[in-house]
This record gives structure tokens, sequence and C-alpha cells, in this order.
């Protein structure tokens, strides 16, 4: 901060032109983070943008997330949503998933976490860059073996076992007996995924601060010439 010039210190006073405040935000506090740097600027008369935990495993309501807390452990690979219907606006990232016993975890999460407002939905696709509808209709030619199994050849056998028991006798079911509806149905759900998280792990898990000094305010550094 360029106002600053004099410091008082152990070793003595220190007389420079300028000073580096190093200090973090405020994630991960018990290795010591604190909120020091953000008082420190706003004491020299910088603004502070809202600061949110981000990089973040996201959480969920225990109630409605009990069918899928027996997934904890779970990963696999996603397409994650967030903002405007797909394909109109927003933030997306394809990105690996992980379930936890409080909700979502995973590069996919901590990405999407950044750009997650807490009152909106997430999208997520369980099956990316697959027709899901398309396969399973054309696996009904021939095929005796019951939705789950099949289902479990495309995502882990446990997502599949733990989404079809949310519908009973689905599982059970060969696959050849369902009507295309009810495959599209089934496809459409699994790879539209719509669920609205109550929160995050805050800053306790969270691996950066959102917000913090404006940098808009701060002085950019001079473009480097060669001599």
């Amino acid at each position: 901060m360029a106002r600053a010039s004099r410091l008082d210190t152990d070793e003595g006073v220190i007389q420079t032109a300028k000073v580096v405040v190093a200090t973090g935000g405020l994630s991960i506090p018990k290795i010591g983070a604190t909120d020091f740097g953000y008082r420190l600027a706003r004491q020299f008369g910088h603004h502070i943008v809202d600061t949110r935990p981000a990089l973040v495993p996201l959480t969920f309501d225990p109630v409605s997330w009990a069918p899928f807390a027996a997934m904890s452990g779970l990963s696999l690979p996603v397409e994650i949503h967030t903002g405007p219907a797909k394909g109109k606006g927003g933030m997306s990232f394809l990105e690996d998933l992980l379930f936890t016993h409080r909700g979502l975890s995973g590069p996919a999460v901590l990405q999407i976490s950044s750009y997650w407002q807490l009152g909106t939905p997430l999208r997520i696709d369980l099956a990316p860059s697959l027709d899901l509808a398309a396969h399973l209709t054309a696996a009904k030619s021939g095929s005796r073996r019951q939705v789950s199994t099949e289902l479990g050849a495309i995502v882990p056998q446990r997502l599949a076992e733990g989404w079809l028991a949310r519908q009973p006798g689905l599982g059970t079911r060969p696959l050849a007996e369902l009507r295309d509806k009810d495959i599209r149905a089934l496809a459409d759900g699994l790879q539209g995924w719509e669920l609205k998280p109550s929160g995050t792990e805050g800053y306790r898990k969270a691996e950066v601060t959102a917000g913090g000094v404006d940098t808009r305010e701060t002085s950019a550094p001079r473009p480097w010439k060669a001599a």
C-alpha cells in the first residue's frame, strides 16, 4: 500500500516507499486465517467486496439428502451447470463429482461453487457425452437384463441402484419391458438432475475466499518492456 512509509517493528523502525501486505483470505481458519488484511485495507480506505467461501463443497438439507448420503465416497465424471438454463448463459464444468455424507464435492463442485449463488439450483448431467435415452432404447432389443444392470454399465452400480430405489419396482424389471417414454423419463432425470444446495461447508473447507479488496481500486503493474 503506497501510503505506508514507516513501520515500527520489534527490530526497530523501517522506512520504505511501499508495503506489501500478504495475509491471505478467510479460508481454513485452523491454519491461522483471519480478517486482518481486510481490516487493514479498510483502514486505508479500500472498498471490500463481500467475501464468501469458494472452491468449497456444497451441502444440502439432511432430510432431502438422505437418499443420497449412502452414496458417500462415490465419484464419477459429470457436467455441472449453474445460472440460466443450459445453453442460455451461466457457467458449466465437465469434471469429476464426489458424493459426501452432507452433499457434493469433487473438482466439478469446487469449480461451480465459485459461481453458484445461494437459493439457485444446480443442474447435473450424470452421463455426459451420451444420449442416454437412445442408448437404453437400443439396448432393449434382445436384452433380458434388469434396468439396474443396464444402467450400472453406464454409471457406477451403486448410483444406478440408489437412483432406481427412488422409483420402486423399476430397477428389478427387465429393460425390455419398459416403455420408451419410461426410458426417456429415466434418462431425463439422470441427465437433467436439478437440485438446490442449502449452503456450503464454509471457510473451514474452502480452498479460497471470493471477494475481498476491490482490485478496481488498486494500481495495475506497468507492462514490462525490453531494454
